[in-house]
Formats: structure tokens, C-alpha cells, sequence
């Protein structure tokens, strides 16, 4: 067979003729019935008597927040201009650690050399570091007995450190003073001799000023934290026009954010009020402004010539038979996106507002005034529930402070359930750190237990033993001291909070030795309730409601919050977080052990 020759050949546009690219790129129209034609299949050609809305006019009624607070406390009056919204509602009253008593012991000399004279303050501050009040004590080293009673303090090496350097007039401790100050007792009662001093009682003045000005501590706080639920549950009061006002409140408030919704109404403030509240009058307006059509990225074009910049990929969407969401949303945007309007109108921040009036001026010069769209019972929009079967017209704007800054956990608590022991355990992860942070609440619990095995150890063994009998019973094991149980008891009219049948009751841990008398295991975190006071006082009950501890557990954290709001003042506050945990757990009881000794 003879060889051939294959001839192979390609038809491809050049990119050095660039005329090709033009008349490929071109959009001619050469007919002009097919133009027409192609415009009345669109529906471009149909026309309707109606104009452009050209201008439009809106009524107002704003309300400011008057009140604020919950319903088992006092309303307490508020102005947003002050502060944001969430500063009163999860203000928690601080437990000072060394850290921030020391800093408040060294603002106080500052203060005294600021304010008296050079001798002067030299014999006020050396009278304060003198005194016994205001001292910090470093801890002895302690027989047996105060090793193992204050076993969670001795083994403590950081707290132990600080202390000794502390010790001895060094610093003192700026919370013990204010304490004092606060019941009343005046700065110049602490000084030798102690006679009255105007100078220096203002300065004890202004010293509480500053602790409750930097660190947002009230001296009356309004206490929004439902202890029972874990959560909080602020309530709202402002002027709707009728003589008793409006109350809202908010439960599940988990400390993440205020927002518009999740509000319901209330007749008034709590069940046992009885004297109207002297509510801020609202405030009418009336704007006019220049309405614009509703637009999102790659919205299609009302106009057939028009090319979109195709940012949407409308062909991609797969909407079931089932998803009604996907579908209204597609309708929307394909059909009547072009149909809305957006009215800009400003309001004050943590205000509510209604609209009672709008009016639409057309480019024809005739005036429509639209009426209010009113909810049924099937369906309601931005809306907030009814009560007693009134209808709702008010929006809640809360201005929430999106630019708040918040430290590291220097509290950490995990509520977790354990099934078979039919307890919750209130595991303290983090706890706070002498020189201001957070610490590993497990690593604590560690040294306590290697402390008091270390006493154990030191034990003489009986004289006179052979090593095969030395055999140790236990009744029972012991568990890592940051593990604080929550036991289900009967409710108490009277006693426990209700209604309810069963609710958990904070208990303790014994830390047991066979040399001395069982002791109470006390949480270190206030958020299990340490008030910072003397090891002998007793701590108030806590109660928690059982539904609040689900079986995937809850955790709850206690951070600073940091802003800088309208005034210009830096607000910090201390507030809970409340999230998910992490599931259950499992205590690993275990009885009647015989381990070799």
C-alpha cells in the first residue's frame, strides 16, 4: 500500500485582526419590528397609570428606654447617652482577687500624694500600712491540722508567693478599705491619733467614686442574673402613650448580644407593683426623604438591554417541593424585587419606634398615604408577640455595642450531668489567678491532692508490720476538688424557689483524712457562689433549676468587657457568658477498694 498524506486544517479567530473581535463583540439591531416584537414578549410595552414615587413623608413616634432591670428587682431609671444597654443588665458585682486589691491599695497613696501635702501624706500612708485592717497576712507554715484544713490555700504556691511579698505593710489591701468606706466608717478614723480630717474623708470619697467608676460597680446594681435559670432575663419599660406605659422583657439572654428580638410583653413590672411609672415622654417626627428602589447584588434588570453584573447565579438554585423559604426568596428576586422601596428614617438608639403615618408623592404630584399592615394571627413580621390580644406596632431598636472587647475567661464553670449518680457536677475549669488571669482549675485540684497525699505519707506505718500484710481498705474514693456536686432535692415551700418539684441544690465534697475531722470543700469561683469571705462564714444556698442542666451540659464563663461609648467615656464591666458543654460525665465512683498501703 502506498503511503498518503494526511492534510489536517483548524478554522480559529486571530488576535491580530482586531476587526473580527469587533464584529464578534457587536450588538447589532437591524429590524426593528423583531426589536418591537421581542419588547411587547418582555411586557416592556405595557403600560400603567402610575408614577415614579418621588417623594415621601414619614411619622414617627419614638419612645427612649426609662427603666431597666428585672422583674424580682426594683425598676431602676436609665439613659442610653450613659451607657450601653448591656452594662446594666450584666453587671456582676466583682470579687477582687490580690491583683485588683493591691491596684486599688496603690491608687489609694496615689491619691494621698496627689491630694495632702508632702508630710501629710507621708503620716496618713504610713498610719494605713501600719494597720492591722489593711494588711496582708502571709501564711505560716501551720501545724497538720491548718495544712490540711486550708489545704486548697497551702498548696496554692503562686497565691503563696504573692502573699509573702505582699506581707508586712508593703501593699495594702484597697477592697478592706473600701469595704470600710462604703459602711460608713470615714478615711480619718484609721489614723494615730484619729481625729477628724475633711481633707481626707474627701479623699475616701472620691477613692470609692473611682473603684465604682473604673470598674462599673454600683453600689445599687440591678441585678438581672436569674440565679435559678442561669441566664438573664432584663426587663424594658417605655411610653407608648397610655397612662401605664410598656414593659418588655427578654429571657435567655446568654450575655452574647442585645438584639430587636426575643422580647414579650408584660401588663406591668412584676406582680407586686402597684405605683405607675414615671416614664420619658416619646417624641413625634416627621421626615421627608427621597425614596430609593430596594437593590442587592445581582439583582436581575427591570430594563431588556440591560446587562446584569451576574454576581448571582439564580440558575443554581434547587429549591424541593418542601422549602418554601428558597422559593418565596426566588420569587422575590426574580419577579418582584423591582416592586419595593426603602425609606431611610433615623432613630435613636435603645428606643422603640412606630411608624404612624407614611405619605408617597408620585412624579405626577399625587399623594397616596399608605395604612399600617396589621398582623393576624397567622402571620406577623418583625413583630413582637401579643398580649391579651392587643396588637403590637412597636419595633424595639436596641443598639447593641457591636465594638466591645472582652478578656480571657478568668472564671470557668462546666455544669455536667452524671447519669448514674443522678448529680450534676459544677466542674471549675478556670479559676482566677492571683495576678489577674485565669488558671487551670485541674491543676489546682492536682496540688491539693499531692499535698494531702503528702501528709498521708508521712504517717508512721505500725510497728512491727510485715510487708505482706500491709494492705489499705477505702470506703470510698475521693474526686479532684474542683468538682462541686449539685444534688436533686424536694421543693420547700417557702425555703427552695418554685414552682417546681425537684430542684439542685449546690452540696460539698468531704476531704476526708483517717488524722483529723472531714471539711467542707468550697468552690473557689464566685460564679458557684465564693463571696471572697472567711473560710468559716457560710456561703448562702444555691438553687438551679433541673431543665437548666441539659444532657450536653452548660458553660459558663466570666470575662471583662471593655468599650468606648458615645460620651466618650471607657466603660469595663465584669458579666457572665452562658454557652453549650461539651456532654456528660462520668464520676467513676468507686467503693470498698483493698490496695496495697
Amino acid at each position: 500500500m502506498e503511503p498518503s498524506i494526511l492534510l489536517w486544517n483548524r478554522l480559529e479567530p486571530s488576535v491580530s485582526n482586531e476587526s473580527q473581535l469587533e464584529n464578534a463583540l457587536r450588538f447589532e439591531v437591524r429590524d426593528a419590528l423583531w426589536m418591537l416584537a421581542r419588547q411587547w414578549q418582555f411586557g416592556e410595552l405595557d403600560g400603567e397609570d402610575a408614577g415614579t414615587a418621588a417623594f415621601a413623608r414619614v411619622s414617627s413616634q419614638q419612645a427612649p428606654i426609662s427603666f431597666l432591670g428585672s422583674a424580682e428587682a426594683n425598676p431602676a431609671p436609665f439613659t442610653i447617652n450613659s451607657s450601653p444597654i448591656e452594662l446594666p443588665i450584666e453587671r456582676t458585682v466583682a470579687v477582687p482577687d490580690l491583683h485588683l486589691r493591691m491596684e486599688m491599695g496603690r491608687h489609694w497613696f496615689r491619691l494621698v500624694k496627689k491630694r495632702l501635702p508632702v508630710a501629710k501624706a507621708q503620716t496618713v500612708s504610713t498610719a494605713f500600712r501600719r494597720n492591722a485592717k489593711f494588711a496582708f497576712l502571709a501564711p505560716g507554715p501551720g501545724d497538720r491540722v491548718d495544712q490540711f484544713q486550708q489545704a486548697h490555700l497551702m498548696s496554692d504556691e503562686v497565691r503563696l508567693q504573692t502573699l509573702e511579698t505582699i506581707a508586712g505593710g508593703r501593699m495594702i489591701d484597697g477592697f478592706a478599705l473600701y469595704k470600710f468606706l462604703k459602711s460608713g466608717v470615714k478615711a480619718s478614723s484609721f489614723t494615730q491619733p484619729a481625729q477628724p480630717d475633711e481633707a481626707l474623708d474627701r479623699i475616701g470619697e472620691e477613692f470609692c467614686q473611682w473603684y465604682e467608676r473604673t470598674y462599673s460597680q454600683s453600689s445599687i446594681p440591678v441585678n438581672t442574673w436569674h440565679l435559678q435559670h442561669l441566664e438573664y432575663q432584663p426587663q424594658l419599660a417605655f411610653a407608648d402613650g397610655s397612662p401605664a406605659g410598656r414593659v418588655l422583657r427578654k429571657e435567655e439572654y446568654y450575655g452574647d448580644g442585645l438584639g430587636w428580638h426575643g422580647y414579650e410583653q408584660r401588663a406591668n413590672w412584676n406582680a407586686g407593683q402597684t405605683a405607675p411609672l414615671l416614664l420619658n415622654a416619646s417624641r413625634p417626627t416627621n421626615e421627608t426623604v427621597i425614596p430609593a428602589n430596594v437593590r442587592f447584588r445581582g439583582m436581575p434588570s427591570t430594563r431588556l438591554w440591560e446587562m446584569e453584573d451576574a454576581q448571582v447565579d439564580f440558575g443554581s438554585i434547587r429549591a424541593a417541593s418542601t422549602e418554601l423559604s428558597k422559593m418565596l426568596f426566588a420569587e422575590f428576586s426574580l419577579v418582584f424585587g423591582s416592586d419595593w422601596l426603602t425609606i431611610p428614617l433615623q432613630v435613636a438608639g435603645g428606643s422603640f419606634c412606630r411608624l404612624t403615618g407614611l405619605t408617597i408623592t408620585d412624579s405626577f404630584g399625587r399623594q397616596q398615604e399608605l395604612t399600617e399592615i396589621q398582623p393576624d394571627r397567622n402571620w406577623s413580621f418583625f413583630q413582637m408577640p401579643k398580649l391579651n390580644s392587643q396588637l403590637t406596632d412597636w419595633l424595639f431598636f436596641a443598639n447593641s455595642d457591636e465594638y466591645t472587647q472582652e478578656s480571657s475567661p478568668i472564671e470557668k464553670v462546666l455544669f455536667l450531668r452524671d447519669e448514674m449518680a443522678n448529680i450534676v457536677w459544677g466542674v471549675e475549669e478556670i479559676v482566677s489567678d492571683p495576678t489577674g488571669g485565669g488558671r487551670d482549675g485541674n491543676r489546682l485540684a492536682a496540688q491539693v491532692a499531692q499535698l494531702l497525699a503528702s501528709q498521708n505519707s508521712a504517717v508512721a506505718s505500725p510497728a512491727g508490720q510485715s510487708p505482706a500484710e500491709g494492705w489499705v481498705y477505702r470506703a470510698g474514693m475521693t474526686l479532684p476538688e474542683n468538682r462541686i456536686p449539685f444534688i436533686p432535692i424536694k421543693v420547700v415551700p417557702g425555703q427552695t424557689p418554685g414552682p417546681r418539684q425537684v430542684v439542685l441544690q449546690r452540696a460539698a465534697m468531704p476531704r476526708i483524712s483517717d488524722e483529723f475531722l472531714p471539711v467542707r470543700v468550697r468552690p473557689r469561683t464566685s460564679i458557684l457562689g465564693n463571696t471572697g469571705q472567711v473560710e468559716t462564714n457560710p456561703l448562702p444556698p444555691f438553687y438551679v433549676f433541673e431543665e437548666e442542666i441539659p444532657r450536653a451540659g452548660m458553660e459558663l464563663q466570666l470575662v471583662w468587657k471593655r468599650t468606648r461609648w458615645l460620651n466618650g467615656a471607657t466603660l469595663i464591666w465584669l458579666a457572665q457568658k452562658k454557652a453549650v458543654g461539651r456532654g456528660e460525665i462520668d464520676s467513676n465512683f468507686r467503693f470498698d477498694q483493698l490496695t496495697r498501703g
